[in-house]
């Protein structure tokens, strides 16, 4: 962040202004203060910060922001409400930048989309892209607060769990370009049903500064209704304005074509063609070169957790545990499936959450594609698998431990292992380091 001074800073959040400092960061979590950095005391259901105010200081900061004064000889800005105070913060400081920035969002594929758009731009300009995955409201706000005068170019994800998100961000944002990825259902328990989410998601458009880089994944129906020609759309079926063809699954990436141009990318699975496809079209829209693009694309750093290759112990992992949703757990699958192997394949799955009225169907889809696919075994976790043990071949574990000991045991065959499963499993944690 820009040097700023707790005046200004309180001016933009309209309130008070207690001694003076500057700083040059934002943190709303105590062990994550940096130095000269304002702590947010944000208030939450279980949570109070202004309890770990002192921590904060003790760790560098240099100024809080707290909904009452403290009783602290410690600069501080007193408003109403600190969540909103932040959101005036995180808007005035977006009006001083002169950045050019894309949003994205879609039910999967916003992380390497993000990441395919780092790769290239950073070969154009310095580049900001959502950082780990803090695509929430607060997580924009705070990798906005990383930016300062220096980058060119800032890639965000906007993520939904609850209705307005999306427009709250890209209003926020004032988005120069946007891309909207696949829709499926996540979070349903917050959602009337798949309508509502599309309805969210293409909200991204509302405040697009340049409608003509706007692109959308043209392959959902609820999509295509919803916007029609207003903006171009990319992906598998003909009716697209880019469509993805010829596509060559490898086990160190994918190659494809876009409109009878040919391009690869190391990433893996035919599902990031698609994604590419959308980021080929916004890249070309902004006059990037084609070699840029070619080069920016074989040369992806992938967001851990999300579909990476790796050898621990006897086995090779395909490890994807940061999310899962049907769809995402399908492109797995056939991601699994094509890569080329001898020897026993495993799937680990945990159950996928909050699916609401849809999680039997789901986890019955997911299950009907394992008869189908190459796998030898299939491990799971969670009540939604449990239910569903008596219909089909599938070993279920009733808590992480044993399913822990029993995956153990497989790093030790020459085997393929896929791990999938929702971010509120960890089954990272499958993964030990020390072992």
């Amino acid at each position: 962040m820009r040097k700023t001074s707790l005046d200004i800073i309180a001016n933009w959040a309209q309130g008070k202004a207690i001694l003076e400092t500057s700083i040059t960061g934002v943190a709303v979590d105590s062990r994550l203060v940096k130095k000269d950095d304002l702590f947010v005391c944000l208030v939450g259901e279980k949570v109070d910060g202004h309890l770990f105010a002192e921590t904060a200081i003790s760790n560098g900061a240099s100024a809080l922001l707290v909904n009452h004064q403290m009783d602290l000889d410690f600069p501080q800005i007193v408003v109403d409400d600190t969540l909103i105070a932040l959101n005036k913060i995180a808007t005035s400081y977006r009006n001083t930048l002169d950045l050019f920035v894309i949003g994205i969002t879609g039910s999967n594929g916003k992380t390497s989309t993000k990441d395919m758009l780092h790769s290239i731009l950073s070969l154009k300009g310095k580049t900001w892209a959502t950082h780990s995955n803090q695509n929430t409201e607060i997580g924009t706000y705070l990798n906005l607060f990383n930016l300062d005068d220096s980058y060119d170019y800032g890639v965000f994800e906007f993520g939904l769990d609850k209705p307005g998100e999306v427009s709250n961000m890209v209003n926020l944002m004032k988005a120069d370009g946007a891309l909207l990825t696949s829709l499926a259902p996540a979070h349903m328990v917050n959602f009337k049903d798949i309508d509502h989410i599309a309805d969210e998601k293409v909200k991204i458009f509302d405040s697009i500064q340049n409608p003509n880089l706007a692109y959308y994944q043209g392959d959902f129906d609820h999509y295509k209704s919803r916007i029609g020609r207003k903006f171009k759309s990319y992906g598998f079926d003909e009716s697209n304005d880019f469509i993805v063809k010829d596509i060559k699954l490898g086990n160190f990436g994918v190659e494809f074509s876009v409109n009878n141009e040919f391009y690869s990318t190391n990433l893996m699975g035919s599902h990031q063609a698609s994604n590419a496809a959308g980021v080929i079209a916004l890249c070309l829209a902004m006059g990037i070169d084609e070699e840029t693009i070619k080069e920016g694309l074989n040369n992806v750093e992938l967001t851990g957790l999300r579909t990476e290759i790796l050898q621990h112990k006897n086995s090779t992992l395909i490890l994807d545990a940061y999310k899962s949703n049907p769809s995402s757990t399908l492109y797995a699958l056939e991601l699994m499936d094509a890569y080329t192997f001898e020897g026993p394949r495993y799937c680990v799955l945990s159950e996928m959450v909050e699916l609401g009225f849809e999680s039997d169907a789901a986890h019955r889809q997911v299950l009907d594609a394992l008869k189908q696919s190459k796998v030898t075994k299939v491990y799971t976790l969670g009540d939604e698998f449990k239910k569903l043990s008596n219909f089909y071949d599938i070993e279920v574990f009733d808590d992480f431990e044993s399913l822990d000991h029993q995956v153990q045991c497989l790093f030790e065959e020459k085997a393929l292992i896929l791990i999938k499963g929702s971010r509120s499993y960890a089954l990272e944690r499958l993964v030990r380091k020390d072992d």
